[in-house]
């Protein structure tokens, strides 16, 4: 039933993406697009969309590569990944359709010819999607893991407004695809009903139902999205996962060689097991030495002996009191003197495709290799360091205890070494703030500032669509595998010492280059040029000051600087700016609230 309505779908989007492929054709006619024309390609694209919406649950989980390249990518250029070369990939599908249509009044002969190129795209990408779909094998194991990343797919982009910033639909979208996920679990409530779970069957129509009702109802600016999630999202995850299980239908732990970065028994996304530390820190999943790695690994990350003047050790700049920050707008060095960039909070620091401000580094347990030899942080030889290690009997101990089954000649070694500190970093992590107790149902209350904070957060403001929960931060949903840089135009100081319009020069921005300068050969694009990983904003009050350089010191300073609209929003040249550079328009009420909403997302607050 479900694969049968599933062609069905596609096939309505297919013949919705070629209609609005005639539509463009005609318009195109004339050379430009007039306002009239515009207003009717608007109402192509609405289709499209929600003809969209209704299959994205499944496709996206059936083929997420082609959704991302040629469908609804995101409207930015990226590169092929895992290319040690610069291979642009230009963005495609309906997000930059929807720049198109929307951000103008009319359309000039430059324009109009994108607008024809990205439909017939469009057109041809989906008939050879629906081919392919056609050919593949669906089973109930896809179709539940569908339904319950979808889930997520909604809460985290889908509400935020991330893939339709132009046109304003997001809460009706959403409600289509909520829809659609009810739909495809309908046709398995029969099956609970005659089984063991009818009170499942029926938990299940009464969540999507309130879900519909709230989706419906409410407005952009306005939606409570933490009401959502705690009557909808957070209910609806965990029917779901007892539904499956009721059912015997495999989860991914049962059907896939790999675990993955979601962790699909979590009850709650909020929860802190919600995302498999272990395997983004690339360690397996039950290892018997773990507690003697973790523990020697904190011993490391105390230690001055792993810096060349032995005075500095991680702890150094990254002290726990501080979220594992240090408060500085650079961190000290070896020789006590400022470096590039500030200390991250480690804190969470794990859940990442990559790490450090410029992502060059994929491997948490090799992030130290950079501190140790960077001339200007541990400054030390790594053979010096080992043979120092070495020399304690204590040491030797302990790293034969916890790598008692390695070779003995690399117990004590550059990869024990990093392990054993990305096993303790890999424990740093707590969703424990008011906001995550709250939405798991462990409290009975949000303060109103925090909560209306939370809604601008998630909608007026726009900071979710690149600080995604549940880790707020570039990790991407729903299947939480990539992380994201954005170009913000930071500038070298704040506030800006002649004003607004006398700073309006490329001479304010900061001078470092970011991502592009990261060493990794396929980063060598334009568009990464001051590009920086995005952070996490949990226990954002105990890690002033804020960017790469600390320019901005408080949190109202860092809303201030948004709601300007980042560098480009107050007049330098960003050519590839990818923060929104109109202004959000926020009183100052709204940027106190998003700050309370910052603020209660400490740790233990």
């Amino acid at each position: 039933t479900v694969r049968a309505d599933y062609f069905v779908g596609l096939a309505a989007l297919s013949s919705a993406a070629d209609a609005y492929r005639g539509a463009s054709a005609e318009a195109l006619a004339d050379g430009g697009v007039t306002a009239a024309e515009l207003q009717d390609l608007r109402g192509a694209h609405v289709v499209t969309r929600e003809a969209y919406k209704r299959v994205e649950w499944l496709l996206t989980h059936r083929d997420e590569s082609t959704v991302k390249s040629y469908l609804n990518g995101a409207p930015l250029p990226t590169v092929v990944p895992k290319v040690p070369e610069v291979v642009v990939v230009e963005p495609a599908g309906l997000q930059p359709l929807e720049e198109l249509v929307y951000e103008e009044a009319t359309l000039d002969s430059a324009s109009a010819k994108t607008l024809g190129l990205l439909t017939e795209d469009l057109a041809v990408a989906l008939r050879r999607t629906v081919k392919f779909q056609r050919a593949e094998r669906l089973s109930h194991a896809q179709v539940w893991g569908a339904a319950r990343y979808g889930l997520v797919r909604i809460f985290t982009m889908g509400v935020t407004g991330f893939d339709t910033p132009s046109s304003g639909r997001a809460l009706p979208e959403s409600a289509t695809a909520l829809a659609a996920i009810a739909d495809g679990i309908e046709a398995y409530y029969g099956l609970l009903e005659a089984g063991s779970a009818p009170a499942l069957a029926e938990q299940l129509r009464t969540s999507f139902a309130e879900g519909q009702t709230l989706l419906t109802a409410g407005d952009f600016d306005t939606f409570d999205r933490a009401e959502f999630y705690r009557k909808v999202v957070g209910p609806l995850y965990r029917q779901l996962y007892a539904a499956q299980r009721a059912l015997g239908i495999e989860t991914p732990a049962e059907t896939e060689d790999r675990p993955t970065h979601q962790n699909y028994a979590s009850q709650d996304l909020f929860a802190d097991d919600f995302l498999n530390d272990f395997v983004f820190a690339s360690q397996p999943a039950v290892d018997p030495l773990f507690s003697r790695k973790r523990d020697l690994g904190k011993r490391l990350f105390n230690e001055v002996k792993l810096s060349r003047t032995q005075n500095l050790s991680c702890a150094s700049c990254h002290r726990a009191e501080r979220a594992f920050t240090d408060g500085e707008a650079k961190s000290l060095g070896a020789d006590r003197l400022p470096i590039r960039r500030n200390a991250p909070t480690l804190v969470g620091a794990v859940f990442a495709e990559r790490y450090f401000a410029d992502l060059r580094e994929p491997a948490l347990a090799r992030q130290i290799r950079h501190v140790i030899q960077d001339e200007h942080e541990f400054d030390m030889d790594y053979l010096e360091l080992i043979a120092l290690l070495g020399a304690d009997p204590s040491y030797r101990r302990d790293f034969d205890a916890a790598y008692a089954g390695v070779d003995s000649a690399y117990r004590l070694s550059a990869y024990s070494l990093g392990d054993a500190l990305a096993s303790y970093v890999r424990t740093l992590h707590s969703n424990s703030s008011p906001v995550d107790r709250y939405l798991r149902g462990e409290t009975g209350a949000l303060a109103p500032n925090v909560r209306r904070g939370m809604n601008l957060f998630m909608g007026k403001a726009v900071c979710a669509t690149c600080h995604f929960a549940p880790t707020w931060s570039g990790l991407v949903p729903p299947y939480y595998r990539e992380s994201e840089s954005e170009v913000l135009g930071v500038p070298s100081v704040w506030p800006l010492p002649l004003g607004l319009e006398a700073s309006a020069k490329t001479a304010y921005l900061d001078p470092d280059f970011g991502r592009i300068a990261s060493g990794r050969p396929q980063d060598n694009a334009p568009f990464y040029a001051f590009s920086f990983k995005t952070p996490t904003v949990r226990n954002a009050s105990l890690t002033a000051p804020y960017m790469h350089n600390g320019a901005l010191g408080s949190l109202a300073d860092v809303v201030e600087f948004y709601k300007l609209g980042g560098g480009a929003g107050i007049g330098m040249d960003i050519p590839h700016q990818t923060l929104p550079f109109d202004s959000l328009e926020l009183d100052d009420g709204e940027v106190a609230d998003l700050v309370a909403f910052m603020e209660a997302l400490t740790d233990g607050g």
